[in-house]
């Protein structure tokens, strides 16, 4: 979570906020979670793909490499719980 963009996943959907518009995405509607370290290795960007073929995404940016890490790992398990072997 930056201070315009967020990412946010609980046990119904994974949302992504952009400049104050959110997109909940439920998770059976979900085929997979990518994601790419952008700008100068202290941005993130995460695309949600569903199974109909569209895809959303949302990047979020910190000035701290190791909280950068933290949410690349928090998303790590977030795709390891809700997404197994996808």
């Amino acid at each position: 979570m930056d201070r315009k963009n967020a990412i946010v996943a609980d046990t119904e959907d994974i949302s992504l906020g952009n400049n104050g518009h959110t997109t909940h995405l439920i998770w059976h509607t979900v085929r997979a979670v990518t994601y790419e370290e952008t700008g100068r290795g202290l941005g993130l960007t995460v695309t949600v793909h569903l199974a109909d073929g569209t895809t959303h995404a949302c990047r979020v940016t910190t000035r701290d490499e190791e909280e950068l890490d933290d949410w690349i790992d928090r998303l790590t398990l977030v795709r390891e719980h809700f997404l197994p072997g996808r």
